[in-house]
């Protein structure tokens, strides 16, 4: 496993984990697109279009994470929420090696949002539970099987919290971005989803 020193902050084109049937490397978020960098791939596309079934049947790894970002906007303000597991493990993340610039490189599927994101996005990534990681990455599927992955994990598995409005400029960096003691207290209740509030 590459050494990686704990990122608070990773934005498009940043280097980012990817782990493989044999390995795991550091590559470009971001493959070769029509008009530039594509950094998240609909699973629709994936599965219909010729070259993103190629990647599809050959090519699939997860990028793990701790947490990624949505936000909403409260008072006028853009207001970053972490989204992480309720178990506290790392989230598995559906993605696909190829390249940018004739260097790896890859990006991460997504599919319509889960009840827990549906207030805050149209879109999440793939979130794969760790046994069905296991096998995204392991086993040979056909396309019909592969596509059975491509859904929204289950309501309830993800965990929402307020986030540092830090996050909204990508040169800050550190786990104070994941303290949600700098909103305004008219803020933290607004921030997330009612159902959701913790």
């Amino acid at each position: 496993m590459p050494d990686q020193t704990p990122r608070y902050n990773i934005a498009p084109t940043d280097p980012v984990l990817t782990v493989g049937p044999d390995r795991a490397d550091v590559v470009r978020w971001g493959i070769d697109g029509a008009s530039g960098g594509l950094f998240n791939l609909r699973a629709e596309t994936a599965t219909t279009r010729p070259h993103y079934q190629r990647l599809l049947l050959g090519k699939r790894v997860i990028v793990p994470a701790s947490h990624f970002y949505e936000w909403r906007t409260a008072g006028g303000r853009r207001l970053p929420i972490s989204v992480s597991r309720v178990d506290g493990k790392p989230l598995n993340l559906a993605g696909l090696l190829a390249t940018w610039e004739d260097q790896s490189a890859v990006t991460i599927l997504t599919t319509i949002p889960n009840g827990d994101l549906e207030s805050l996005h149209n879109r999440m990534p793939v979130v794969l539970g760790d046994d069905d990681a296991a096998t995204w990455v392991l086993e040979e599927m056909s396309l019909e099987q592969l596509a059975a992955f491509l859904k929204p994990c289950p309501e309830g598995w993800l965990h929402l919290a307020a986030a540092s409005p830090l996050v909204n400029s990508v040169g800050n960096e550190g786990p104070e971005l994941l303290d949600p003691e700098v909103l305004p207290s008219e803020y933290q209740l607004e921030l997330i989803p009612r159902a959701n509030r913790t």
